[in-house]
C-alpha cells in the first residue's frame, strides 16, 4: 500500500510539477510571477486639452511576441498633463512603448514617455521634437 501511494504521488508530481516550499522562485514559476505591471507616464505639454494615444509591445528573449496593448486615447490638458498607467509586463520580457500626439496638434507641443520598472526605477524616457511634423511620437523601451 506505501509503495502503491509513493508512486501516485511521484506521478502526480510529474504531471503537475512538484516544488519544496522554500520561497526560492524555480523555472517553473516564470509564468505565475505577480509583481506590479511596469508604468508608462504619458505626459504633453499644451496649452489647451488634447488627445495622445500609446500603445506597447513585449517581446520575450525567444523572439515570442508577449502581451500588449493597442492604441489607446489618453485625455490631456493643462489641469491633467501627465497621466501614470500600469502597463502588462511579464519579467525578462523586452517593452516597447510609444506615446504620439494628434495629426492636428496644436504647435510646439511636446509629448513624453517615462518608462518605470515595478519597483519604481526609470527604465527609459523620451520626448518629440515640438519643430517636427506630426503626430509627434516619443517611444521608450526597456526591460527590468
Amino acid at each position: 500500500m506505501r509503495l502503491l501511494a509513493a508512486t501516485c504521488g511521484a506521478g502526480v508530481c510529474l504531471l503537475t510539477g512538484c516544488a519544496p516550499a522554500t520561497g526560492i522562485r524555480t523555472d517553473a514559476d516564470v509564468g505565475t510571477d505577480t509583481r506590479p505591471a511596469m508604468t508608462l507616464t504619458v505626459s504633453a505639454e499644451t496649452d489647451e486639452p488634447t488627445t495622445v494615444w500609446f500603445d506597447t509591445r513585449q517581446r520575450n528573449p525567444s523572439g515570442l511576441q508577449g502581451e500588449g496593448v493597442d492604441a489607446t486615447p489618453v485625455e490631456l490638458s493643462p489641469q491633467r498633463p501627465a497621466v501614470v498607467l500600469p502597463v502588462p509586463y511579464e519579467h525578462g520580457n523586452w517593452l516597447w512603448a510609444r506615446v504620439a500626439g494628434p495629426p492636428g496638434r496644436p504647435a510646439a507641443t511636446v509629448v513624453r514617455c517615462e518608462l518605470r520598472s515595478a519597483a519604481g526605477a526609470v527604465v527609459d524616457v523620451d520626448a518629440s521634437d515640438p519643430l517636427g511634423p506630426p503626430p509627434g511620437e516619443a517611444a521608450c523601451a526597456g526591460a527590468a
